[in-house]
């Protein structure tokens, strides 16, 4: 196994221990854990293009290892009442219907969807601000000054993150219909039998 491979494996292992850590209330440790995993995220992205470690497994695991650490953030978070559940709905509910419609379209088509378009790039930058900094000011939370930074910039951000994600979403619903569109044949009319 390679090293990248390895780190997305010890990412995946330290996503129990962070959610662990913030329902038993040791929120810097959290934070700490939080900041590790995210590290290791770029640097086994980095090893895999650089050193060309890519493999099919890393293919797999690695945005398995995001959309886990996104999803169990989101909940925990929303349980603890640092984040919004309407928003966190949301979310969760944009992914399980992305999936079964990428799932759907690799089925029928044979085909997927090609990287990443620039509006889920934005989504996802902007659910990673969310999170980060719901995690920040729930760590931080005793702090007046965060407090009231908090409430005049997390508005705003759960707004712009909630835009995107039904923005992207909807672009990537129709990627999907017109990758339908360009895999069905035409049907050719019939000659009259003469």
């Amino acid at each position: 196994m390679t090293l990248a491979n390895q780190l997305t494996l010890f990412r995946i292992v330290l996503i129990p221990v962070f959610v662990l850590l913030l329902v038993y209330d040791a929120r810097l440790y959290a934070l700490v854990v939080f900041l590790i995993i995210s590290i290791s995220d770029k640097l086994d992205g980095y090893i895999a293009r650089d050193w060309r470690q890519e493999t099919s497994l890393g293919t797999i695991l690695d945005p398995i290892a995001d959309k886990l650490l996104m999803v169990t953030t989101f909940i925990t978070l929303t349980a603890l009442k640092a984040l919004p559940f309407p928003l966190t709905a949301l979310l969760i509910s944009r992914d399980v219907i992305l999936s079964l419609v990428f799932g759907i379209a690799l089925f029928m088509t044979g085909r997927r969807l090609a990287a990443p378009t620039f509006l889920g790039k934005a989504a996802i930058f902007a659910q990673m601000s969310t999170v980060v900094l719901g995690l920040v000011f729930h760590v931080f939370d005793d702090r007046p000054l965060l407090q009231t930074v908090q409430a005049s910039l997390l508005t705003p951000v759960f707004i712009i993150t909630a835009i995107l994600a039904v923005v992207s979403g909807l672009h990537y619903l129709y990627q999907v219909a017109r990758l339908f569109n360009t895999v069905a044949e035409p049907i050719k009319p019939r000659m009259p039998i003469q």
